[in-house]
């Protein structure tokens, strides 16, 4: 198997070259879907009903690593393609995942819309909503939105020793950040997890094997 080796001052990522289709990440990131499902479904039927069922545990259990989990898994082949030209890049790792945001963003607004108006919402009010939906993510979509800011920041940082980034994220991920911004207090919360997945691939795939 061909490796590609990403040198610095004090590390070395090997990650597969051409990598295929890898068992474990796969079932990994359709467990995290799954909990995902699951978390939103039970909140909303809970609140609906007004009680809590025995899902409801299941969801707690999964809480606290749901989403770290996720964000790991999607940092793990980034060493693949981070020393691609710019303009490949942000085609693979910002427009690809920016397409999908716009595309359910979209799908979504057209169906909730009706259900909006019934209530009171008027038709300028929502399209203020939609657009706005671009700088602040929209609902369940905000995970969509914040991966390609994570591609290009961890480009950027890239020249920055590893052990840097790495002690700032983690700084960020343990303080109270609460800015009302949902983009904000995500980035700070999560982007540890992904930095992680980039910077420790070899060793995370090591364990797999």
């Amino acid at each position: 198997m061909k490796t590609r080796n990403i040198r610095g001052k004090a590390r070395m990522t090997t990650v597969a070259a051409s990598p295929g289709r890898v068992g474990w990440v796969d079932f990994a990131k359709g467990f995290c879907i799954i909990f995902v499902v699951m978390m939103h479904s039970t909140l909303g039927v809970e609140a609906a009903a007004g009680s809590q069922g025995w899902m409801h545990h299941a969801v707690q259990f999964a809480k606290p690593f749901r989403m770290p989990d996720f964000f790991l898994i999607s940092g793990l082949f980034l060493a693949l393609v981070i020393d691609r030209p710019w303009l490949r890049y942000l085609d693979r790792k910002v427009v690809h995942f920016l397409y999908f945001y716009v595309l359910w963003m979209t799908i979504q607004f057209a169906l909730k819309t009706p259900a909006w108006i019934s209530e009171g919402q008027d038709l300028p009010g929502v399209a203020r909503l939609y657009f706005l939906s671009f700088i602040e993510p929209f609902g369940t979509l905000w995970f969509i939105y914040i991966l390609p800011l994570f591609f290009v920041v961890t480009r950027l940082l890239k020249p920055v020793p590893w052990q840097a980034t790495l002690a700032l994220a983690a700084v960020l991920e343990m303080l109270p950040v609460h800015s009302g911004w949902m983009l904000i207090d995500e980035f700070a919360a999560r982007y540890v997890y992904f930095f992680a997945g980039y910077l420790f691939a070899a060793n995370i795939f090591a364990l797999s094997n």
